[in-house]
C-alpha cells in the first residue's frame, strides 16, 4: 500500500444486498473497510451526488474538499492522491 501513511479509504455500500456486496468485496479483494447505507441516505442526503461511482475526498475535520465521479485508473488515483495530500 504504497499512500497508506497519507491517506484512509472507505467503501460505501449502497442500496444493495449487504451479503451479495460482502462476497464481491471479498472477490476483488478489497482491504480497507466498508459501511452499509441501504437507503442512500449519505449520497443523497448528504453528498448531493446524481449516481455511482464516486469518490469523496474529505481533510481531516470531515469536510468535503473534492469529489470524482466516475472509475479509477491506477494513474488517476495516484493523480488525485498527490493532489489532496
Amino acid at each position: 500500500m504504497r499512500h497508506r501513511d497519507k491517506i484512509a479509504f472507505l467503501g460505501v455500500d449502497t442500496k444493495d444486498n449487504p451479503l451479495q456486496a460482502a462476497e464481491f468485496l471479498q472477490e476483488v479483494g478489497a482491504t480497507y473497510p466498508q459501511v452499509v447505507d441501504l437507503e442512500g441516505r449519505l449520497l443523497v442526503e448528504h453528498l448531493r451526488v446524481p449516481g455511482l461511482p464516486i469518490t469523496v475526498v474529505l481533510d481531516p475535520e470531515g469536510e468535503v474538499i473534492k469529489k470524482h465521479f466516475g472509475a479509477f485508473t491506477e494513474e488517476s488515483l495516484d493523480s488525485l492522491i498527490r493532489e489532496v495530500t
